[in-house]
């Protein structure tokens, strides 16, 4: 995970001085940020767990709007000490993600107890870097390969090449494919 401001210096470290003056801090932004528009599908990465979802009495349908979830691929009961123990994981056939975003459990193979909290894990898709302080999760060599590698796009050299393919390596190998059983959450 590496902020805006060092994204952009490693950007124009590739760029090399020879372009660097000629390059706007707007230009900058625009290639970095459309490098995250390119990847931001085929790399969501692990967030936070979230434990604000409280269960209710005979309530099947829970709201995940705002959570920020692109993908859920574990949920946990409450037990009664308010722990997560690995004995309480819902199994997925329990539950089905709808558009809204909302999590919906089958009445007739799951009943909520009131009051417990859900875990619910999963990962999310990288937003694009506005402010200095903006933390890249994804891949932070291929954005950066790839940011520069359009940024000297008009220039056919070489070292265009070297960058895409340096881009493309570092896709490879960093997948950040969902995890085996994940439901999609879709707004």
């Amino acid at each position: 995970m590496q902020d805006f401001d060092t994204i952009k210096r490693r950007v124009m470290a590739k760029v090399g001085k020879m372009l660097a003056p000629e390059v706007t801090n707007e230009e900058l932004t625009q290639a970095i940020n459309a490098a995250i528009d390119d990847a931001r599908n085929e790399m969501p990465y692990h967030i936070d767990p979230d434990e604000s979802v409280e269960l209710e009495a005979d309530t099947y349908e829970y709201s995940l709007a705002g959570l920020g979830f692109a993908y859920i691929h574990r949920i946990t009961m409450a037990d009664d000490d308010g722990e997560f123990p690995t004995t309480n994981v819902i199994c997925p056939h329990m539950y089905t993600v709808i558009a809204g975003p909302t999590l919906l459990f089958d009445c007739r193979t799951w009943a909520p107890e009131t009051g417990r909290a859900l875990r619910i894990e999963g990962q999310a898709y990288q937003d694009n870097l506005v402010a200095g302080s903006d933390v890249l999760y994804i891949s932070d060599a291929y954005i950066v390969n790839v940011a520069a590698g359009s940024l000297l796009g008009g220039l056919g050299s070489p070292r265009e090449a070297l960058m895409y393919r340096m881009a493309e390596d570092a896709r490879q190998r960093s997948p950040f494919l969902p995890m085996p059983s994940s439901h999609r959450v879709r707004s």
